[in-house]
């Protein structure tokens, strides 16, 4: 079965990495002119892609395709030691237990958006990189680093001996994320929707930090609260 992602927003993300898509099916009685605009775009990416009638689009998905439909390969995780930079100040986001993959997307979407440097997932206990999670980041998979490990606490002491802080962001925290310096290079790490970061992960971690929260509430969504952590680093470093 082959891995999707549909819509005009996914689709033309998704083109500016050609080499990930086998091939791209355009509905062909488009009318909207973003669509067009869109299907001029496809044909001049380079990518493989045919014209199809609604319907065979609708076998692929029911959700609203918006006349595009794009068949993908497997998106291929990086190698965390190949995306450290020590040249230029970084920031990683590290994803302990992070379940849902509609969050897992959110929080791709988020990174990109805000300049992070790459997402590091554990082997075991972590969303999959699926087309849901590909779906829900908007195309923004294809263009950030996303890395794969065995366990978290690799990537821990690797980032460590590169001397890159490692912060966690836990509502059990004293400062908050405004508090502290974000001038520098981080792995931020981001806990399970329910039971946050492990506390053997929240060890490791020379700081921690909270997000405000009215009192009224007990916490953020996962997605939520690495979109704010990655605003206020993106403030501080303007």
């Amino acid at each position: 079965m082959n891995t999707i992602i549909f819509g005009t927003n996914a689709v033309r993300e998704a083109i500016q990495n050609p080499s990930s898509i086998q091939k791209v099916l355009i509905e062909n009685d488009l009318k909207n002119p973003a669509a067009l605009k869109l299907k001029d775009e496809v044909m001049r990416s380079g990518v493989s892609y045919s014209f199809v009638p609604e319907q065979k689009l609708y076998k692929h998905t029911k959700e609203n395709h918006q006349g595009f439909v794009a068949l993908i390969g497997q998106i291929q995780f990086a190698e965390l030691e190949s995306i450290i930079d020590t040249e230029k100040q970084q920031l990683f986001l590290l994803l302990d237990g992070i379940t849902d993959v509609r969050n897992f997307g959110a929080i791709i979407r988020s990174a990109l958006g805000l300049g992070a440097s790459g997402i590091i997932i554990g082997q075991t206990g972590s969303a999959p990189l699926n087309e849901l999670a590909i779906q829900a980041s908007a195309g923004g998979a294809f263009h950030i680093p996303i890395v794969r490990v065995s366990h978290l606490k690799d990537a821990m002491y690797l980032l460590k001996s590169y001397e890159i802080a490692l912060v966690g962001c836990t509502e059990k925290a004293a400062s908050l994320v405004s508090d502290i310096n974000l001038k520098r290079s981080l792995g931020v790490v981001m806990g399970n929707e329910h039971k946050g970061i492990s506390k053997g992960i929240l060890n490791l971690c020379g700081e921690q930090i909270k997000i405000p929260i009215n009192e009224l509430l007990d916490s953020y969504n996962v997605s939520v609260a690495a979109s704010l952590v990655l605003y206020e680093y993106h403030r501080q470093n303007s």
